[in-house]
């Protein structure tokens, strides 16, 4: 059973007060969750570049920037957001693809570490006199496979092996020789093997543009990938995860005289098991299976219903009744999307009225994926802070949020 590590006390507060539903992140997993990945690639020059998309509330943003690190941002928007709070210049990443020639200005203008997704942008990038100081370029291998990520082959991110050489070729006729490499070919996984597999790769690629073309790789962007356990209570093991991708760093570079900063991209791993969201039972419905029907739905939590992923559930009320019996449910929001679901064919203990459910590990992609369907308000987020205190760092939408960029005269 996995356990909830913010105080319940807090979590009814909370909910008495505000109402449900609503994200709740813990800032000492969060703190415990950087501290291991950086302390677990000390044998580096790391840096972790926390992945905005994630979690994109500038108060998580704010803990990034206290713990020196940098941001990865996809969009000229999350660049903003990481400006609120301070991050300038290199600790920005801007990771976009389909990118236009405004969001590359923007980006250079400011000084990002420009992370080219399709290389042959960079010919209209100089064409057009928006020269990036600082340029990397993102490789899809085409060989490797994850549950999420699927066969990259398949995939719309990243440039072949031979885009990124002319590419490179290119900027050095234009006095251009060190740069940066990237790939993110895996999501949510914890094999270290599979780190290890394709950072050799990665390496490998890298040691041969190095030998070849005569240039500095500066850094080496591991991508992030590191996943949480959503469904049994265990640690994963980051340290061996950076053990393999420090004997393919050995192998590849290092026994070639070679040397890079190697940095990340995390976003999942950091805040992904320290966030809950809270919502109470509504409903209850009986057809030809057993329903809750929470105050929640998709559109707080959009996971189970795109991937069929799983989220631990927590009644902290019926486990405060002391409730024996179990029974058997679906646990649904209120669109009008049969996908709409939490969990299917769920065993939990025997559930009321007005009981709060605790939906686990949605610190990342959890909030931040919420959209307006059917009129539905975004909801509030709190912080509970290593103090042990419940901190308001988002407010409930209202009608007046949800229709203040429609034009009048309807």
């Amino acid at each position: 059973m996995k356990k909830i590590t913010i105080n319940e006390t807090k979590i009814r507060e909370t909910a008495k007060k505000y109402g449900t539903p609503f994200h709740i992140y813990n800032e000492k997993v969060i703190l415990d969750r950087l501290n291991t990945l950086i302390s677990s690639f000390d044998w580096s020059e790391f840096k972790e570049f926390f992945a905005i998309k994630a979690n994109p509330n500038p108060h998580i943003l704010k803990i990034m920037k206290d713990n020196n690190c940098g941001v990865d941002a996809a969009t000229v928007t999350e660049i903003k957001l990481a400006e609120e709070v301070g991050f300038s210049g290199e600790d920005i990443m801007f990771t976009s693809n389909l990118t236009t020639l405004e969001a590359y200005k923007y980006a250079v203008n400011k000084g990002a570490i420009i992370n080219i997704d399709y290389a042959p942008d960079i010919y209209e990038l100089f064409e057009n006199g928006i020269i990036p100081k600082n340029i990397c370029f993102r490789l899809n291998p085409g060989s490797i496979e994850n549950e999420i990520m699927g066969d990259s082959k398949e995939s719309k991110f990243g440039s072949t092996a031979e885009q990124i050489k002319n590419a490179v070729t290119f900027l050095k006729e234009n006095n251009i020789r060190s740069m940066g490499l990237h790939t993110m070919v895996v999501s949510n996984e914890n094999d270290p093997k599979i780190f290890g597999e394709y950072t050799e790769m990665l390496f490998e690629f890298a040691r041969e543009i190095i030998s070849d073309y005569g240039v500095e790789i500066d850094f080496i962007n591991i991508g992030g990938g590191i996943g949480i356990p959503y469904e049994k209570e265990q640690v994963v093991d980051v340290k061996s995860i950076s053990e393999e991708v420090k004997a393919s760093y050995n192998k590849v570079l290092k026994a070639n005289g070679l040397e890079s900063k190697i940095f990340m991209e995390s976003g999942r791993y950091i805040t992904g098991e320290s966030g809950y969201l809270v919502t109470e039972i509504i409903k209850e419905k009986e057809t030809y299976k057993k329903y809750l029907g929470v105050d929640a739905s998709m559109s707080d939590l959009m996971r189970p219903a795109m991937y069929r992923s799983y989220h631990h559930l927590t009644n902290i009320d019926a486990e405060a009744r002391g409730e024996d019996e179990f029974e058997e449910y679906d646990v649904i929001g209120s669109l009008c999307e049969n996908n709409d679901k939490f969990a299917i064919d769920r065993k939990l203990p025997k559930s009321r009225l007005g009981d709060l459910i605790v939906i686990h590990d949605t610190g990342a992609h959890g909030h931040a994926m919420g959209f307006n369907y059917n009129g539905m308000l975004r909801n509030g987020e709190f912080l509970y802070t290593t103090a042990g205190e419940v901190k308001q760092i988002r407010r409930d939408e209202n009608f007046e949020d949800y229709t203040t960029t429609i034009i009048g005269g309807y």
